[in-house]
This record gives C-alpha cells, structure tokens and sequence, in this order.
C-alpha cells in the first residue's frame, strides 16, 4: 500500500514516521508504504491511539499510550517496542511537523498505528515473520474540524447495535472498526454529523468516536465501562472535574429516551474536547439551548489543558 498522489499529502505537509523512520512530505508518495500482508491490512489486526496538541505539546500523551498497552494486552498482542519508545517517535514526529516552514505554531492531529506485523496469510501466529510494525501520521488539526461550540452536534441513534465486549471488547482501541464506521455512514447519508451506538438491551454506549453524557436536574451521567465502550481519557478528566467542581456525577445504564429528555447532552473526546449535542433523531434537546453544565465543564478543561500543559495562552 502506498500513498496516492489523489490525498495531496504533500499540500498538507503530513508527516509520517513508520518504524522510526521520518517520511518528509516530498516523499511520501515513493516511501509511505506498508505490506500487502500485514495483518493491519488483511484482518484489522492493529490498534491505534490519537491525541491532539496544544502550543505543539501533546495532551495526557502517556495515559494514551498506557491505554494501548492495556489493549494489547486484552487482543494478545506482544508489543515489540515498549510504549517509552511510541512516546519518543510520537514526540520526535510533532517536532518534525512544526519544524517546516510555517507549520510552527500549527497545532496537530497525532496518530498511531500498530500492526501485529506481516508474514504468510494465516491467523496463525506462527505465520508472522516480522515484529509490530508501527505507523505514526501527524497531521494539521484543522484537517479535523467539528461543528462550533455554539451550533453543536446533529446526531442520530443507530440501529445498529455496539460490539458485544465478549465479541470485539469496545474497550479495546483496535483497527478493527467497520462497526462504527457503518454506523456513522449511515447517520452522515441521513444528514446527521455522527452517530451514537446503543447495545443489544437498548443501552445508550458511546459515539462512534467519543463519549457520551447527559444532564438532568444538575446531575451529570455517562454510560459505565462495563457497558461496552472505551474508556475515554478526555471521558475520564470530564468526570475528574465534576468531582472537583461538586458537580454530582454517575455512571449508570439509560436508553435513547432518557437523551431526548435531557437538559443537557455532550460529547467528549480527545478532538471535540467538550461539545455539546443541540439535536438528537432530530429532536431538539433542552429546545436548542445550550445548558450551563456544558459551558462550566467546557471552561473548566479548557483551563486544564492549559494548566497541565503549562500554555501560554
């Protein structure tokens, strides 16, 4: 597989670092290029990690990176570098990013990639005949935009059901994500930004690529792990703040039913950070408005980030 000249890679000056090896934009095209028989490609078999920056310093990169060592682990898979080595290639990209010509007060879209590796096609373990091969792409978050804190998100409850944990474990960040994939195609055919995936009891899980909450009469809620979703690092400073801020906070089961009913609804994730949801199956929420837990929790991280990033801003 290699880069098509189609993605105007070089245009958006991506980086891309495979196996500790820099690929600068001019040679992407020639050298971006992984095995036809690597397992990421064949079967899904890989896992992934995204952060973001801010003032070109990554977000809580060491509690992502914790988070896919644990995933390694729940889909057996023995990592040939350790996570300090992820960190360091990850750190070493970003710097390459912002080293080119005006990328350096650009801001960044961090992502990785690790394969089980390539080999002989075959489950088999014993037809691997290389270690993980892992892949880190940097680009500009701007590539990523989402929908203005004040216009919000238009989402659709799926009908199609969340992975069942004893089937692909949502707490798993895995390649293998045909499952949202189709379900956000299907509410983005239907006009909606994205979509929320319930489980097979009708339990409201998580977004197809974030968290998900809810609030009535002052009291914050969010689907539990056990229900079957990732535990979401943005998720998890979230629920850090209700707590500091005396914000009642819980972790509970509840239907599609209990969101149209909301004062409140937003989304959490490492890219829309706090991002309230104004329209759900195109039901307005709290009549369109937005609610003041959201504005308090979004200030709040806002002044986390910088806080524990030590920004300038």
């Amino acid at each position: 597989m290699a880069f098509s000249k189609q993605l105007s890679a070089k245009k958006r000056k991506t980086i891309i670092n495979i196996n500790g090896k820099i690929i600068p934009p001019e040679k992407l095209i020639e050298q971006a290029n992984v095995s036809v028989f690597d397992r990421s490609f064949l079967y899904g078999d890989s896992l992934y990690e995204v952060v973001r920056t801010y003032e070109g310093k990554p977000f809580r990169l060491k509690e992502h990176l914790l988070r896919m060592e644990k995933s390694a682990a729940l889909c057996q898979m023995k990592l040939s570098q350790g996570i300090k080595v992820y960190e360091r290639e990850m750190l070493k990209s970003i710097a390459a990013y912002r080293a080119q010509p005006g990328k350096k007060n650009e801001d960044v879209y961090v992502r990785i990639v690790v394969s089980r590796g390539s080999g002989k096609i075959g489950f088999g373990l014993k037809n691997l005949e290389s270690e993980c091969l892992y892949v880190i792409m940097v680009e500009p978050i701007s590539m990523f935009p989402n929908p203005p804190f004040g216009k919000g998100l238009n989402l659709q409850v799926s009908k199609r059901l969340r992975n069942h944990p004893k089937a692909v474990d949502p707490a798993m960040k895995s390649g293998n994500y045909l499952n949202n994939l189709l379900s956000y195609l299907t509410a983005a055919d239907a006009g909606y930004d994205d979509a929320l995936l319930p489980d097979q009891q009708g339990f409201i899980t998580e977004g197809t690529t974030f968290n998900i909450f809810y609030v009535k009469r002052g009291i914050v809620a969010t689907p539990p792990l056990d229900v079957g979703i990732l535990d979401g690092v943005t998720r998890r400073a979230i629920i850090n703040l209700c707590v500091e801020l005396g914000i009642p906070c819980r972790e509970v089961r509840f239907p599609k039913e209990y969101l149209y009913e909301a004062d409140e609804v937003f989304a959490s994730s490492s890219l829309k950070e706090v991002l309230p949801v104004m329209n759900l199956d195109g039901k307005k929420i709290n009549g369109g408005k937005i609610g003041t837990i959201s504005v308090t929790l979004k200030a709040a991280f806002e002044d986390l980030v910088k806080n524990e990033l030590k920004l300038n801003k």
